[in-house]
């Protein structure tokens, strides 16, 4: 009865609200927070519920009821704010009717309904080493992360499940950390997750602050769709994965920003969707900073199912784990700097590629590789893998189609191991780009090629020195050595 009393006394105060007024119905670690001008005629029922708009709230549920005068609250918005061992959800009134909330200690569940039509924006923050935020619904939605960090010992930090655009933003001058555990594993695997932040979704980046991924069971980050960094961003770390820093679907494009990736996996693992959609299975680079780093053997750098496109940026990629045999299709798997099932095309940037492990490629393409503009430097300096009559070379540019070199510089250094500084089985197109290749092994430019080369044999390499012929000048990367080397040149003016 009492409780019944202290709450329609608040009603009764909220009916006289003027401006700038905000009641808070508070359901222990929820609150829906209702804007004074939209609270209209509220309902007391027999002591059992209370109706504010077309929501209905138990009575029971309810454990206080607070009017702020000078306040307002934004529409369209949900804050969680974490703290430690507990979290607290405010959802703005005009949300009331379609959304809900769970929270059990730190860990936060919402649901949206699929009536829901607006675009709601979820802004985290706060702290706790046992938290998690989860979210269903079926409509475009904003995330952002402002000031947050957020373990979760047995599963995913954040798992968003819409489908639609997610729009993530990285608040200004706010640092934001995830990571994930699993502490618990069902006998059929069922319970694993992908990684300590999923996007079941397409989504575009925005904001300046930083975020740190640190994928402790499988990928750093995971989304079902595309993902689009714009010009701008701040910075995305992947402190550490065991699979892949990120695993994307559709395709992933970056503008801007700076993106630093350490993993056990493939740097930048881009995938196909099963069905026909846009720039289905592409990695594209146009802009900002991207670092990679990879460790595990038969790992890529940048690896997507169809085209791979430079067109900006500065790139750094470093792979040091070697080539190992694939007994489910009986071959050996190369690691690579840089992987695609499609074309390789450079048209602007500046892209420095580096593999150390046996069998290790610089760029590794099953279609054709253009190279038009920017400045490129591939280097290997692994041996070649054997596994019983199988072998796998070391070799810096190569490609299952035609090799055009047509701009830029080009400086492709291959393993004294049988690498070559360009491999393929058809023509490799000197067609006015300034290049050198070095190799263990030749390279013969074509003689349709626009622009002539020439070749020279038994080179000694020594990393750190310049080395130039007609013109052509090269510093040769320090880790690079070969006593005996094979060496291609051209120019447009040759």
């Amino acid at each position: 009865m009492k409780k019944s009393i202290a709450i329609f006394s608040a009603i009764l105060l909220s009916v006289t609200m003027v401006q700038a007024q905000t009641m808070r119905i508070n359901l222990g670690d929820v609150t829906y927070a209702i804007d004074a001008a939209q609270a209209g005629e509220m309902t007391y029922n027999n002591g059992t519920t209370l109706t504010v708009g077309s929501k209905i709230y138990a009575i029971d549920d309810i454990t206080s009821i607070t009017v702020n005068n000078g306040s307002t609250v934004s529409d369209n918005t949900v804050t969680v704010v974490y703290n430690g061992t507990s979290a607290h959800v405010e959802i703005a009134g005009n949300l009331a009717p379609y959304i809900s909330a769970k929270v059990n200690g730190a860990h936060v569940a919402v649901s949206a309904a699929e009536s829901l039509t607006e675009v709601v924006t979820y802004t985290l923050s706060g702290s706790s080493n046992n938290g998690s935020f989860y979210m269903e619904g079926y409509n475009d939605l904003a995330l952002t992360l402002n000031g947050l960090t957020l373990h979760n010992p047995d599963s995913a930090a954040i798992n968003i499940q819409d489908g639609k655009m997610i729009a993530v933003q990285l608040a200004d001058g706010t640092s934001n950390s995830l990571s994930d555990g699993l502490t618990t594993v069902a006998d059929d695997d069922s319970d694993g997750h992908k990684a300590p932040l999923y996007l079941d979704g397409h989504s575009s980046w925005t904001g300046s602050g930083s975020l740190i991924l640190t994928g402790n069971v499988k990928h750093a980050y995971s989304s079902d769709e595309y993902t689009l960094f714009n010009a701008g961003l701040g910075t995305v770390t992947v402190n550490s994965a065991v699979g892949d820093g990120f695993h994307i679907n559709q395709y992933f494009k970056m503008l801007g920003g700076t993106v630093n990736i350490t993993t056990q996996g493939d740097g930048i693992d881009v995938s196909k969707k099963k069905t026909d959609k846009t720039d289905n299975g592409v990695l594209t680079i146009a802009g900002g900073t991207l670092t990679v780093t990879t460790t595990g053997n038969a790992t890529k750098g940048l690896k997507s199912e169809s085209d791979m496109v430079v067109a900006g940026g500065v790139i750094t990629v470093t792979t040091s784990g070697s080539a190992e045999y694939d007994a489910s299709e009986a071959d050996l798997s190369s690691n690579a700097a840089a992987k695609c099932d499609g074309t390789f095309t450079m048209n602007d940037g500046t892209m420095t590629l580096t593999s150390t492990g046996a069998g290790g490629k610089g760029i590794n393409s099953t279609g054709a590789i253009t190279i038009n503009g920017g400045s490129l430097t591939v280097v290997t300096t692994g041996a070649v893998l054997e596994y019983g009559e199988l072998d796998t070379k070391p070799h810096a540019i190569k490609s299952d189609g035609i090799i055009t070199l047509a701009g830029g510089n080009i400086l492709s250094c291959a393993s004294a191991d049988n690498g070559n500084a360009f491999k393929t089985d058809f023509a490799v197109l000197t067609n006015g780009a300034t290049l050198m290749g070095i190799g263990g092994k030749a390279t013969t430019g074509a003689a349709t090629s626009t622009h002539s080369s020439k070749k020279y044999k038994d080179i000694n390499v020594v990393g750190g020195s310049t080395l130039s012929y007609d013109g052509v000048s090269f510093t040769i990367p320090a880790i690079y050595n070969n006593s005996s080397a094979k060496v291609i040149v051209s120019s447009a003016s040759m």
